[in-house]
């Protein structure tokens, strides 16, 4: 049986992100597609801890030689 699953590509586009919820904390970050469509992430705290968790490793590979400008 073929997979008929297709990659779509994604960005970050800001750095809002909309609360839903305080009690519990919810909220939504909305990513911009490569079909021109808004995909929305809902967070909750967990959620939220090991994205940011995960942007921390990622940024560690940063080499110091060769920054990029931002």
């Amino acid at each position: 049986m073929k997979s008929s699953s297709m990659t779509i590509t994604a960005k970050f586009e800001g750095c809002e992100i909309s609360v839903v919820s305080s009690d519990p904390l919810i909220g939504a970050l909305a990513l911009t597609s490569n079909m021109g469509v808004t995909i929305e992430v809902n967070l909750d705290r967990y959620c939220a801890e090991t994205l940011l968790s995960a942007l921390v490793q990622f940024l560690a590979h940063v080499d110091d030689g060769a920054q990029s400008s931002w």
